[in-house]
């Protein structure tokens, strides 16, 4: 599906994108397989994915529809499945992220590792800004992320790797989006928890979105061990 969508982009513009090596890196005994448009690996991704993973165990939670919102290559969201689903942990986890590139290294992934026979029903991918094209009958018992964190307004300096653009969220938009609709995706059980960036973030810069949906309620704010920069914004439905 995505190479497919890959295709018909270049070809209605023409466009032929360089042939790079792809980057290859292992996390969470999962390889991958990073191309120059895609962002790369990342240790925010690896220390959102075990912060995740020790906070299911420690609250004994039980058969969970997971949501890995601007997933990236998808070390969240598979490393959970890889080490979660097996014990009936996880039932399922979604990935979504707005960059086609991302999107094709998850699908790389899925089949370098042997997870592709799960797609449809154990895994699902979607290409989506936000929610706009995850199936609205999907509901979600956690949704977890490490969110872009910088709200950067200017993109036409400098010479930005896609890396680099991951990290923005322009005037806040992502995370403003995020929380006005979150309610609608979650079970009656349903949380969102959010690994910041202490460097781009704050609890006073974000709690302001979460505050402005009557429907959640925020729950507090923790430091994430592994990587001490980082912080958890956890809420759940009022």
């Amino acid at each position: 599906m995505i190479r497919s969508l890959l295709i018909s982009a270049f070809d209605a513009i023409g466009y032929e994108p360089p042939r790079k090596k792809a980057r290859r890196y292992t996390i969470g005994g999962l390889s991958y397989d990073a191309g120059p448009y895609s962002v790369g690996e990342t240790p925010q991704g690896e220390a959102t994915a075990e912060g995740a993973i020790r906070m299911i165990r420690e609250r004994g939670l039980r058969e969970l529809r997971v949501l890995d919102i601007c997933c990236g290559t998808g070390i969240i969201g598979l490393t959970m499945f890889s080490r979660l689903s097996v014990d009936g942990t996880v039932n399922s986890v979604g990935l979504s992220d707005i960059n086609i590139f991302n999107l094709n290294v998850v699908c790389r992934a899925l089949k370098n590792n042997g997870l592709d026979r799960q797609v449809g029903s154990g895994l699902k991918v979607w290409l989506s800004d936000c929610f706009t094209h995850i199936p609205v009958e999907e509901r979600f018992d956690i949704i977890v992320s490490n969110p872009p964190h910088f709200p950067r307004e200017d993109f036409t300096s400098g010479d930005f790797t896609p890396d680099v653009l991951g990290t923005f969220d322009a005037n806040w938009a992502f995370h403003s989006d995020f929380y006005r609709e979150c309610h609608e995706r979650l079970t009656p059980r349903g949380e969102v928890w959010f690994l910041e960036n202490g460097e781009g973030a704050s609890e006073s810069d974000l709690l302001p979105f979460i505050s402005a949906n009557p429907r959640l309620k925020y729950t507090g704010q923790s430091n994430e061990p592994l990587l001490p920069k980082c912080f958890w914004m956890i809420s759940k439905l009022a």
